[in-house]
């Protein structure tokens, strides 16, 4: 989080800054939920993904949060 002493621009995000901890999943399905995000950015780097892989993965590019990554990753579209 942003010390007192720090200055933060409105449109800036809270991880713009060193030393912010991203949460930990707050249940079972936002962890299998990273699982899935992380193999499926594995299998795209190796270039095995499969159809459902590559278009999770593509939703995910325009999130900046890792929060906001995990929904983009889930939405069915």
């Amino acid at each position: 989080m942003i010390r007192s002493t720090e200055k933060r621009r409105p449109s800036e995000p809270e991880d713009a800054h060193r030393g912010w901890v991203a949460p930990t999943p707050a249940d079972a399905l936002e962890a299998a939920a990273d699982r899935a995000m992380a193999a499926a950015e594995r299998a795209v780097a190796a270039g095995t993904a499969t159809d459902d892989q590559r278009a999770g993965v593509r939703r995910m590019d325009d999130a900046r949060t890792h929060e906001q990554r995990r929904v983009a990753f889930r939405a069915e579209n």
